[in-house]
Protein backbone atom coordinates (compact mmCIF):
# COMPACT_ATOMS: atom_id res chain seq x y z
CA UNK A 1 0.00 0.00 0.00
CA UNK A 2 1.29 3.40 -0.83
CA UNK A 3 0.26 6.97 -0.48
CA UNK A 4 -1.72 8.46 2.37
CA UNK A 5 -3.69 5.34 3.20
CA UNK A 6 -0.52 3.26 3.32
CA UNK A 7 1.22 5.77 5.54
CA UNK A 8 -1.75 6.01 7.89
CA UNK A 9 -2.09 2.23 8.12
CA UNK A 10 1.64 1.83 8.71
CA UNK A 11 1.73 4.52 11.40
CA UNK A 12 -1.30 3.13 13.24
CA UNK A 13 0.16 -0.36 13.26
CA UNK A 14 3.79 0.49 13.94
CA UNK A 15 3.47 3.58 16.09
CA UNK A 16 0.27 2.99 18.03
CA UNK A 17 -0.98 -0.61 18.03
CA UNK A 18 2.41 -2.32 18.39
CA UNK A 19 3.66 -0.13 21.27
CA UNK A 20 0.38 -0.52 23.18
CA UNK A 21 0.36 -4.30 22.78
CA UNK A 22 4.05 -4.80 23.47
CA UNK A 23 4.20 -2.50 26.47
CA UNK A 24 1.16 -4.00 28.15
CA UNK A 25 2.58 -7.50 27.66
CA UNK A 26 6.21 -6.81 28.55
CA UNK A 27 6.25 -3.79 30.88
CA UNK A 28 2.72 -4.38 32.14
CA UNK A 29 2.01 -8.07 32.65
CA UNK A 30 5.52 -9.61 32.70
CA UNK A 31 7.22 -6.79 34.59
CA UNK A 32 4.57 -6.78 37.30
CA UNK A 33 4.77 -10.53 37.85
CA UNK A 34 8.54 -10.88 37.65
CA UNK A 35 9.22 -7.80 39.79
CA UNK A 36 7.19 -9.37 42.60
CA UNK A 37 9.16 -12.62 42.35
CA UNK A 38 12.68 -13.41 43.55
CA UNK A 39 13.99 -11.38 40.58
CA UNK A 40 12.83 -8.08 42.01
CA UNK A 41 12.42 -4.96 39.88
CA UNK A 42 15.98 -4.87 38.52
CA UNK A 43 15.90 -8.53 37.48
CA UNK A 44 12.48 -8.00 35.91
CA UNK A 45 13.78 -5.02 33.93
CA UNK A 46 16.70 -7.04 32.57
CA UNK A 47 14.61 -10.12 31.77
CA UNK A 48 11.75 -8.25 30.10
CA UNK A 49 14.26 -6.23 28.06
CA UNK A 50 16.03 -9.39 26.93
CA UNK A 51 12.85 -11.22 25.96
CA UNK A 52 11.48 -8.11 24.25
CA UNK A 53 14.65 -7.60 22.20
CA UNK A 54 14.82 -11.28 21.21
CA UNK A 55 11.16 -11.13 20.18
CA UNK A 56 12.08 -8.69 17.39
CA UNK A 57 13.31 -11.41 15.03
CA UNK A 58 13.07 -9.15 11.98
CA UNK A 59 16.24 -7.31 13.05
CA UNK A 60 19.89 -8.31 13.17
CA UNK A 61 21.78 -8.84 16.42
CA UNK A 62 23.29 -5.36 16.63
CA UNK A 63 19.85 -3.77 16.33
CA UNK A 64 18.47 -6.22 18.89
CA UNK A 65 21.21 -5.09 21.27
CA UNK A 66 20.03 -1.50 20.78
CA UNK A 67 16.48 -2.65 21.50
CA UNK A 68 17.72 -4.38 24.66
CA UNK A 69 19.28 -1.12 25.87
CA UNK A 70 16.12 0.79 24.97
CA UNK A 71 14.14 -1.89 26.83
CA UNK A 72 16.26 -1.25 29.93
CA UNK A 73 15.31 2.42 29.76
CA UNK A 74 11.62 1.57 29.28
CA UNK A 75 11.79 -0.84 32.21
CA UNK A 76 13.36 1.83 34.37
CA UNK A 77 10.64 4.30 33.40
CA UNK A 78 8.00 1.68 34.21
CA UNK A 79 9.53 0.92 37.59
CA UNK A 80 10.08 4.52 38.69
CA UNK A 81 6.78 5.92 37.40
CA UNK A 82 4.67 2.83 38.10
CA UNK A 83 2.95 3.58 34.79
CA UNK A 84 2.74 1.37 31.72
CA UNK A 85 1.21 4.27 29.78
CA UNK A 86 4.45 6.25 30.09
CA UNK A 87 6.33 3.41 28.40
CA UNK A 88 3.65 3.23 25.68
CA UNK A 89 4.14 6.94 24.94
CA UNK A 90 7.96 6.72 24.89
CA UNK A 91 7.90 3.55 22.77
CA UNK A 92 5.43 5.12 20.35
CA UNK A 93 7.53 8.29 20.07
CA UNK A 94 10.65 6.27 19.27
CA UNK A 95 8.79 4.31 16.59
CA UNK A 96 7.52 7.54 15.03
CA UNK A 97 11.02 9.01 14.91
CA UNK A 98 12.41 5.74 13.52
CA UNK A 99 9.74 5.52 10.82
CA UNK A 100 10.53 8.98 9.51
CA UNK A 101 14.34 8.82 9.83
CA UNK A 102 15.27 5.24 8.89
CA UNK A 103 11.99 3.57 7.96
CA UNK A 104 10.21 3.09 4.64
CA UNK A 105 8.91 6.67 4.64
CA UNK A 106 12.29 8.34 5.26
Amino acid sequence: MQGRVGLLTFLIGCCLAAPIMEEFVFRGFLFRGWSQSFLGPVGAIVLTSLVWALNHTQYDWSYRFCLFVFGLALGYFRWRSNSTWLTVIVHSALNIVSCFTIGPYA
